[in-house]
């Protein structure tokens, strides 16, 4: 079977998330655009309408919630899924309550602030808390992407379904990956939603964050290659 990789970024990243060593691993990936809908069900909508043919969604994060929805949307499109600091909960009750705190601060010019101080260094393990280069980038890919995009993204996080009971009805191949120093979404999630997944395969990347596209890319995308392999080559990117 031919799919396409879909390269599907978190809240307030671009396509810097995803490395060379990723890239050369999804030669044929497509990188899909979540800026511009304020729902993670028109997000995956945009990307579906976009692209034809069978799919193998890679998501991260916010990316990784798009990649469940589309798989929602179109089961009979998607050939498997690779899912990394993946939350498959409705947004939590303390982080639904905090967004619209931030957003009026964005609202009113702040979005610098909430970015540098209250997101991104809080994502990374502590040995990448004072990465300079690593925290630019997470700065300037929110930056870059601006306050209009922050609004939409973070309302589309807030108002998200549930969909627990949704991934237990998937039926391809499942890839969860989660960093051991990952406090928004730890691997006892990934452990759980794992055990509740038809065909899912679960793996900790030791002593990385959140943010584990860009604190470990080479052991990311090897943990993808080897997935690929051990799927008896039904992807072939």
């Amino acid at each position: 079977m031919q799919s396409t990789p879909i390269l599907l970024p978190g809240n307030m990243c671009d396509a810097r998330l995803w490395t060379a060593d990723v890239r050369n691993v999804l030669t044929s990936a497509v990188d899909g655009d979540l800026s511009r809908d304020d729902s993670i069900a028109e997000m995956a909508a945009r990307i579906l309408l976009a692209t034809e043919g069978d799919l193998l969604p890679v998501g991260f994060s916010m990316g990784a919630i798009v990649a469940v929805e589309m798989a929602v949307q179109a089961p009979d499109r998607i050939a498997g899924l690779v899912l990394a600091g993946y939350n498959a909960t409705a947004d939590l009750p303390e982080r639904a309550a905090h967004r619209p705190v931030q957003q009026a601060e964005v609202r009113a010019g702040g979005l610098e602030r909430v970015l540098v101080e209250e997101l991104k260094p809080n994502y990374l393990s502590a040995r990448n808390r004072g990465n300079i280069a690593l925290l630019e980038l997470l700065r300037d890919m929110g930056m870059r992407l601006g306050p209009d995009v922050f609004l939409r993204q973070s309302e589309a996080l807030r108002l998200r379904d549930d969909r627990r009971a949704d991934i237990a009805a998937i039926k391809v191949p499942v890839l969860y990956l989660c960093g051991s120093e990952d406090t928004l979404c730890p691997p006892t999630w990934h452990r759980n939603w794992a055990a509740h997944t038809f065909d899912a395969h679960f793996e900790e990347v030791a002593g990385v964050g959140h943010m584990l596209p860009l604190e470990a890319p080479a052991r990311f995308a090897g943990i993808i290659e080897q997935w690929l392999k051990s799927t008896q080559g039904q992807f072939r990117t």
